[in-house]
């Protein structure tokens, strides 16, 4: 069989064919190539239609309970009612003393006469200083150091009230000088009489002021017989 050999020509036209297929190949590529990535950008809260809120520019005064009005509250943490008791002792243990120490570290800078509308004209408020210097005197007055705390007052019998519990049938007046946080303390009075020595009168209201971690007395009613 006789071995078939290329023309010049055929080769000549194979090498042109083949060169134009390359360039074909190549302009295509060019034109197909890759193109560079892009990242898109986040979206924008008001692109995705969301909302805007205000924010709160500053929390309201801290407070014992919250009312059915407020839209945000600051609460404390409430004080136990050993809190109360403790200043309630304090007192209790100044009369027993006869002194006035006991019971300085209780006492609000300012102390009112919570004493109710019915009662005497109030003879005002005083400050701290002369509040330790009228019980000082009373304290010198009086035997109190024959009586044990125990048989001034029971600490079970003493009645706390917040400023909404009060005003109501068979409850205390509300004083005007209470304020929202405020605590009125009722102490009946165990023995007001020791012989012929008049000691306290039927009962004794505190009004206590919270600062902080304690309660300070803002206020002071005993309706003492003379």
């Amino acid at each position: 069989m006789p071995i078939l050999r290329s023309r010049p020509s055929d080769l000549i036209s194979a090498t042109s064919w083949g060169s134009a297929l390359a360039c074909l190949v190549l302009l295509v590529g060019a034109g197909c190539g890759a193109r560079p990535l892009r990242t898109s950008e986040a979206r924008t809260e008001s692109d995705a239609g969301a909302v805007p809120v205000d924010p709160v520019t500053s929390l309201p005064r801290p407070a014992d309970l919250a009312k059915a009005g407020d839209t945000v509250a600051a609460l404390r943490t409430p004080l136990p009612e050993a809190a109360v008791l403790g200043v309630v002792r304090h007192l209790f243990e100044a009369f027993h003393a006869r002194s006035t120490a006991p019971i300085e570290p209780d006492l609000d800078e300012l102390i009112v006469d919570i004493r109710e509308a019915s009662s005497l004209p109030s003879p005002g408020d005083r400050m701290k200083f002369y509040f330790l210097t009228d019980l000082a005197t009373r304290l010198k007055g009086a035997p109190f150091d024959q009586l044990d705390l125990e048989q001034m007052y029971h600490s079970q019998e003493v009645e706390l009230y917040a400023r909404e519990d009060l005003g109501m049938p068979g409850r205390p007046q509300r004083p005007n000088a209470m304020g929202p946080d405020d605590v009125l303390v009722r102490i009946p009075i165990a023995t007001p009489r020791l012989g012929a020595d008049v000691l306290f009168g039927e009962e004794i209201r505190l009004l206590l002021r919270r600062e902080g971690t304690t309660y300070r007395i803002h206020g002071y009613f005993e309706s003492v017989p003379r």
